[in-house]
């Protein structure tokens, strides 16, 4: 003998359709949403570093300023460093006469 169902086999196959359909939108649904949030994530990470290194760029003015200040850097440093060998070679001499070759041309 057969137990009683609530239901017809053919009511519980559509019912397990529907809901598997359901299931299966759900998914779909959660898909793409997940998928534009990660994308406009990325657009709104790649604009904030976009706008970081725009706001970074010096004007030609402070470019210019910046370059002035290298040149100016450089030559003080040639300048120190003549100085000092001026300052050596003085002093390699007691006389401070200047050095000449030993060698015969």
């Amino acid at each position: 003998m057969e137990t009683p169902r609530l239901i017809e086999p053919g009511a519980q196959n559509y019912m397990v359709q529907v809901l598997q359909t359901c299931h299966s939108n759900r998914v779909n649904i959660y898909l793409y949403v997940l998928n534009i949030s990660v994308l406009a994530l990325f657009l709104l990470v790649l604009a904030a570093i976009l706008y970081y290194c725009h706001k970074r760029k010096l004007s030609p003015q402070e470019a210019y300023q910046k370059q002035l200040k290298e040149q100016d850097y450089i030559l003080s440093k040639i300048r120190y460093y003549k100085e000092h060998q001026r300052n050596i070679s003085s002093k390699a001499s007691i006389t401070g006469l200047p050095m000449t070759d030993p060698r015969p041309i």
